[in-house]
């Protein structure tokens, strides 16, 4: 079993990963494009490329934007596959288009090594206290040999079958994400237009029956206009709801309430809540209703 791993992408869900993995043991390789001094004072060994890493390790966890990102990674010059090793195991627990990923998958196969898809849920800091939720899916044996790197990364790692079904999974997880954060926005800025005091809201609203993870992290920050730093931009939504809405148009399932807010994280788009976290939506509800936040 390598105590050796490496992770591409040290951002606000990396970072943690690569914290919780040397707090288990783990030799951990990282490497980001911007500055890796956290990574470093966290114990961590910074790597030149993701070339770099694949020449150390055998197992390499990837946390990244999108299907660009993770296309240059795998297969550029500097990318993990330019190492020209086999037997590789990529842990990909980014969440993109699944026809994207089953093709680099395929690429990756016939390049001697194996992919499996594990897109991560979770806020930050649920993913530093072990608690980010992994789906992960594709070849078992593969899952099996790198089990110790998902235990490490996380408490709650779970394989899920063939191939994409992690994927599908999150898709499931996410829908309910972008719906729990809109009912949260609207519900407190109603609220606010009944003219009920904001920090009372938050305190009662928070243990009661119309709870949620997303309302309890997201509803302070909404009543605080607090939208840095960013666990996650209202750009992520805006750019995965509308393929959440495609996937359940291709299964033939009527998802309303997921086209609402398709309707809603798009128009964020080239507003100043673009870049923001995404509790920033309320300003969305306030413009609508003349409402100050």
């Amino acid at each position: 079993m390598s105590q050796k791993v490496g992770l591409v992408g040290l951002g606000s869900i990396g970072h943690p990963l690569a914290v919780n993995m040397i707090a288990k043991g783990l030799e951990v390789h990282g490497f980001r494009r911007s500055s890796m001094a956290e990574f470093e004072k966290a114990g961590g060994k910074p790597a030149a490329s993701p070339k770099a890493i694949a020449e150390q390790c055998d197992i390499i966890a990837m946390v990244l934007p999108g299907e660009d990102e993770t296309e240059d990674v795998l297969f550029g010059a500097n990318g993990i596959l330019a190492s020209g090793r086999k037997g590789l195991v990529i842990i990909d627990l980014s969440t993109y288009a699944l026809a994207d990923k089953e093709g680099y998958a395929k690429r990756v196969a016939a390049a001697g090594s194996c992919m499996i898809d594990a897109p991560l849920s979770g806020v930050p800091s649920m993913v530093a206290a072990r608690n980010g939720i992994i789906f992960a899916s594709g070849e078992k044996s593969a899952y099996e040999a790198s089990k110790h790197v998902f235990d490490a990364m996380s408490d709650k790692a779970f394989y899920l079958g063939k191939f994409g079904d992690g994927l599908k999974m999150k898709f499931i997880a996410n829908t309910l994400v972008s719906i729990h954060i809109l009912a949260a926005a609207e519900a407190l800025a109603l609220g606010v237009k009944a003219g009920l005091d904001r920090d009372t809201m938050v305190k009662v609203l928070s243990p009661s029956a119309g709870t949620s993870l997303q309302f309890q992290v997201r509803a302070p920050l909404m009543m605080k206009k607090q939208y840095e730093p960013v666990m996650a931009p209202t750009s992520i939504l805006s750019k995965d709801v509308p393929m959440f809405v495609e996937f359940a148009k291709a299964m033939g399932a009527s998802t309303p309430l997921l086209e609402v807010a398709e309707q809603f994280y798009t128009r964020a788009l080239g507003t100043p809540w673009e870049n923001k976290d995404v509790a920033s939506i309320i300003e969305l509800y306030a413009q609508d209703n003349g409402i100050t936040i």
